[in-house]
């Protein structure tokens, strides 16, 4: 199955911003009609955005715009979530969604799984690669959902989906369709990571089993050529010198995952005696400067590792 190549461009970018734009319009669009129409107009309206999403993703395809198409197909897989959901709470087969993972819920797990099979044939039929990560992210909660039921075992059962998806995703890289293990990848990565921080994310030991595991992502995503596990890895290396920096600053507490650089900008708290605000600048300034050493190393063991006749 030949997929869509995506060379980057300005219109590239443009056309991607403006379908997820379309995307997030869409999903605030039917929020609120959840909200002012009764069961059935909900169903109706839903079933509208649906054909219209459909309909122009086909179009876009038609005419060659198949980036297009695909981003559309994207939103259109959404509203046809949407809209079976609200066909199911008109019917009053809609269980409660208050907690996610929360029990046996049979409904629920259709409609997981019709939002599996939707994912798969937008990507069957506009081979369009971000789907693949719709499809993954789909059958994450729907394996999730279905044997476990929140708490530490979902986390395990993340763990444990993410591994398998990273077998696949390098099975896909061996093969002529590397170029959808890139969002298997990324799914793989989000997948183990969150696992990972669902069990480590309190004191000081447990970031830095998070430190290990981010230069680990690293190592991986140079082994492998993909990008993807060298970005979280990273991101994950900084949240852990955000805790440390917090620690050693004596900043006070504030939003975790917030944006690691928030005490160089001051939003570290507030100040008081015995503050040491130069140390979470100092803390980030060294971890620039590790990133920066194992690019420079990473860049030279594969120059190194290219044999000299591809060089000439």
């Amino acid at each position: 199955m030949n997929a869509v190549r995506v060379p980057w461009s300005s219109a590239s970018f443009l056309v991607y911003l403006g379908g997820f734009t379309i995307f997030v319009a869409i999903v605030g669009l039917l929020s609120i009609a959840s909200d002012e129409h009764a069961a059935g107009g909900f169903v109706f309206w839903s079933a509208l955005v649906l054909a219209v999403l459909w309909a122009l993703a086909f179009l876009s395809k038609r005419s060659g715009h198949f980036i297009t198409a695909g981003l559309l197909a994207l939103s259109a897989v959404a509203a046809f979530v949407v809209f079976l959901g609200a066909l199911l709470d008109w019917f009053g087969w809609f269980p409660d969604t208050d907690r996610a993972f929360s029990g046996f819920r049979f409904w629920l797990l259709v409609l997981e799984l019709a939002t599996v099979v939707s994912a798969v044939v937008a990507l069957r039929i506009f081979r369009f690669p971000l789907l693949v990560f719709g499809v993954a992210a789909a059958s994450w909660f729907f394996v999730t959902d279905l044997i476990s039921g929140g708490g530490d075992w979902s986390a395990i059962v993340t763990i444990a989906y993410g591994l398998v998806l990273l077998a696949v995703a390098m099975s896909f890289d061996a093969g002529r369709s590397r170029i959808y293990g890139f969002w298997l990848h990324v799914a793989s990565g989000l997948a183990i990571g969150g696992g990972l921080l669902w069990f480590f994310h309190d004191g000081n030991f447990d970031w830095i089993l998070i430190g290990i595991a981010a230069l680990l992502y690293i190592l991986l995503g140079d082994r492998l050529t993909r990008s993807s596990w060298v970005v979280l890895g990273a991101w994950g290396f900084l949240q852990a010198a955000n805790h440390f920096a917090e620690k050693w600053s004596d900043a006070g507490s504030f939003v975790p995952f917030f944006f690691p650089f928030s005490f160089v900008f001051g939003f570290g708290g507030s100040e008081g005696e015995g503050q040491r605000p130069w140390a979470a600048p100092l803390t980030f300034a060294i971890v620039g400067l590790f990133f920066i050493g194992i690019a420079l190393y990473l860049a030279r063991r594969r120059r190194d590792a290219i044999p000299a006749a591809e060089l000439l």
